[in-house]
C-alpha cells in the first residue's frame, strides 16, 4: 500500500493542476466570460418581463459564441461593448427595460455580423479556384476575382466590425441614457416640473 503522505501529495498536485487549467483557460477567454456574465446579469437583475427573458437568454448566447470563436479584435469589442451597455441599463432610471433590450438587440446585431463575416471567409477560403477558372476563362483572372472580393470584404469588416458598428452601439447607449438624464426618478422629475421646484 501507498504512503499516506504521497497519496495526499499526488491528490494536491492534482488539484493545483486542475485549478491552474481554469485559471489558464478563463484568461485565455475573458471577453467570453465577461460577455456571458454581463448578458446572464442583464437576464437576471431587476427582472425583465418573463416573455422578454427567452428572447434576451437566446441573444445572450448569441453574443457569447461570437465572443468565443470570431476572430480578434471582435471579443474584446463584444466585452467592452457588454459592459457600457449593462453600465447604462444600471444608470437609466426612466425605463431600464427598453435601453436593456436596446443593449441586447446592438449586441446581438454585432454578434450576427461578426458571426457572418467568419462564415463568409471561412466559406471563401473552401472555394476552389480551379473550378472556378474553368467557369470564369482562366487561371489568373479566377484568382484575381478571389483575391479582390477576399480584399473588399476584409476591408468592409474591418470598418464595420471595429468602427462602425461599436460606434454606433455606443451612440445609442449615449441617446438611451442622454434623452432621460440619470439625475431622479420619473415621478421626481414630474414632481420638479409640476411644484417648478417651490417648496
Amino acid at each position: 500500500m501507498s504512503d499516506p503522505l504521497s497519496i495526499l501529495r499526488e491528490f494536491a498536485l492534482y488539484w493545483v493542476n486542475g485549478l491552474l487549467v481554469l485559471v489558464w483557460t478563463a484568461t485565455d477567454r475573458v471577453a467570453l466570460l465577461v460577455t456571458f456574465a454581463v448578458h446572464a446579469a442583464l437576464v437576471r437583475t431587476n427582472a425583465p418581463a418573463p416573455r422578454l427573458q427567452p428572447w434576451l437568454l437566446g441573444m445572450g448566447v448569441l453574443s457569447a459564441l461570437a465572443a468565443g470563436i470570431a476572430a480578434p479584435p471582435v471579443p474584446v469589442l463584444m466585452a467592452a461593448m457588454s459592459l457600457c451597455g449593462a453600465l447604462a441599463v444600471k444608470l437609466d432610471r426612466f425605463n431600464p427595460d427598453a435601453l436593456r433590450w436596446r443593449v441586447a438587440g446592438g449586441l446581438a446585431l454585432y454578434a450576427l455580423a461578426s458571426l457572418g463575416y467568419l462564415a463568409y471567409t471561412q466559406y471563401l477560403s473552401l472555394v476552389d479556384a480551379e473550378l472556378w477558372a474553368r467557369r470564369i476563362g482562366g487561371q489568373a483572372e479566377a484568382g484575381d476575382i478571389l483575391a479582390q472580393g477576399r480584399s473588399f470584404l476584409d476591408t468592409l469588416a474591418t470598418w464595420g466590425l471595429w468602427l462602425i458598428l461599436p460606434i454606433g452601439y455606443m451612440s445609442l447607449l449615449a441617446q438611451g441614457l442622454l434623452v432621460h438624464p440619470p439625475m431622479g426618478s420619473p415621478v421626481e422629475t414630474v414632481d420638479a416640473i409640476r411644484t417648478r421646484n417651490r417648496e
